[in-house]
Order: structure tokens, then C-alpha cells, then sequence
């Protein structure tokens, strides 16, 4: 079974610096002369995100007024919605999360002119594509029930400490968290690269990350062309069927290509 949502992802911050009032730098974009309606902004809801321009480039930006450090949730989803927005229908260099300025002419003199080419090449680069990140849940622990089955050492050690009072079998117990910790992570590992194959002919990218919760079974960033994501749908739904009662399926995206900038 797959589900479909829009979240952004976590981005790393960094210290804002200590001044009052400073401008909001969200990414980079191809030179345009109008952004969607009703974007969010960071730190201040009456903030409009604006753009500055320079050559074929423009900034994503706000002004923010440092009342308070950057770093809530709300700041970082609202981050992640303006890009996430442009994204859907342009490409866009995501800035990280925090980054800020003195002024909107150090945007144009301290960002854009310096870096236009690189900019330029990276834009170039991630023409077309966007970021869609694939999470996974096993359900009702079905990973630990394969283990046993496919693990006889770990069968037996249940056996024999099935009878045994809760303080006895020490070393067993040892043995036996070991086997499921090491089958567990193996089987993770499976299951991530039978995910990047499935989607492999309608991705351009991918790349696997690491999990945290007990019944989490995969993470994995994809970056699809646009005109590919149908294409890419359709698989997520045909292994999301294929993995009905093992695995739960959660789509993610379009989102700004985070996780595959040239050269980061």
C-alpha cells in the first residue's frame, strides 16, 4: 500500500548572526518577474517573498526581523514550502536553512554576482528534475516475523528461552538480540536496494538513508525528471502492491532536489 504526502524534509541550520532585521535567502532560481501567490515566510507572517534579480538569476527572499534565533518548526516548514512551491514548477537551488543577509543589494553583491556562473551550471545541471523521497514502515513488525522464519538460529533460541524465567539465559539473550539487530539491518538493506531497482528506469538518481524507528523499513531520495513522474508513480504503486502487508509505502514530493546539488 502506498500513501502520498507533502513534507519537507529536515535541512540543517546555521547561526543567523546578531543584527535585528536582515533578509531571508530561500534559493536560487532562473531570472522571473513573478512568484506564486501566498508563499510563507520565515520568521514573520507578514513578510512577502520577494524576488532579486541579477543577470539570468534571482533570489528567493524575505526580510526577517531577528526578534527571536531562526530554527522552529514553523520557520523551517515555511523554508521548505517556498521551495518546495517554486519547485513544482521550475527548478530551484536550495539554500540552507538559516541563511540570511544584511540587505537585498548583499543578496545581488555578496551571492548572485560572485557565484552567477556556478549558479548558472548548477541550474543547467538540474533542468527538468525534482526530488521525491520514498519512506517505508513494516507493518505489524513483519520484519521480525521473516527472521524467525528464515533465521533457524534465532528460531531455536526463542524455543529455548521460551520457558525460561526473565532473569535466566543471559548469554542467549545476548545472542539472540545480536542475530535480530544484524537480520534487521540486513534485511533493510534489501529492501532499500530492491526499492532504487523498482524505480530505477524512471529516476535519474538515488540515493538511501539511513532509518530510526524500530519498524521503519526504508528511506530513499529519488531525483525524477518531470516528465518522468507519472512513470515513477506507477512503480512506487506497483511495489507498494507487491509489498501489501510487509511494507507501507509513503510518497513524498515534488520537492527542491536537496539531497542532489552538484558539487555539495
Amino acid at each position: 500500500m502506498t500513501t502520498r504526502a507533502r513534507r519537507p524534509e529536515d535541512v540543517r541550520t546555521e547561526p543567523a548572526g546578531d543584527v535585528e532585521k536582515a533578509v531571508y535567502v530561500y534559493g536560487i532560481v532562473g531570472r522571473r518577474e513573478e512568484l506564486p501567490d501566498e508563499l510563507p515566510s520565515v520568521g514573520d507572517d507578514e513578510a512577502k517573498v520577494v524576488l532579486a534579480s541579477r543577470g539570468e538569476l534571482s533570489a528567493l527572499i524575505s526580510e526577517v526581523r531577528l526578534v527571536r534565533p531562526l530554527g522552529t518548526r514553523a520557520d523551517l516548514v515555511a523554508h521548505e514550502r517556498v521551495l518546495d512551491t517554486l519547485a513544482a514548477e521550475t527548478t530551484v537551488i536550495p539554500m540552507r536553512f538559516g541563511s540570511v543577509v544584511t540587505t537585498e543589494n548583499a543578496v545581488v553583491e555578496e551571492l548572485l554576482d560572485p557565484h552567477h556562473d556556478h549558479f548558472e551550471a548548477m541550474l543547467t545541471e538540474l533542468e527538468g528534475l525534482v526530488q521525491f523521497t520514498v519512506r517505508g514502515r513494516y507493518a505489524e513488525s513483519a520484519h521480525l516475523r521473516e527472521i524467525v522464519d528464515e533465521v533457524p538460529e534465532v528460531q531455536q533460541l526463542r524455543e529455548d528461552l521460551g520457558g525460561l524465567p526473565e532473569d535466566a539465559g543471559y548469554a542467549e539473550r545476548l545472542r539472540l538480540g545480536e542475530l535480530v539487530s544484524n537480520a534487521v539491518a540486513q534485511k533493510r538493506e534489501s529492501d532499500a536496494e530492491t526499492l532504487m531497482a523498482s524505480l530505477e528506469p524512471a529516476s535519474a538518481a538515488s540515493l538511501s538513508h539511513a532509518v530510526a524507528a524500530e519498524d521503519d523499513a526504508v528511506h530513499v531520495t529519488f531525483l525524477v525528471d518531470r516528465e518522468q513522474i507519472p512513470q515513477f508513480e506507477r512503480a512506487v504503486d506497483e511495489l507498494g502492491e507487491r509489498w501489501a502487508g510487509r511494507i507501507g509505502l509513503r510518497l513524498i514530493g515534488p520537492l527542491a532536489p536537496y539531497d542532489f546539488l552538484p558539487g555539495a
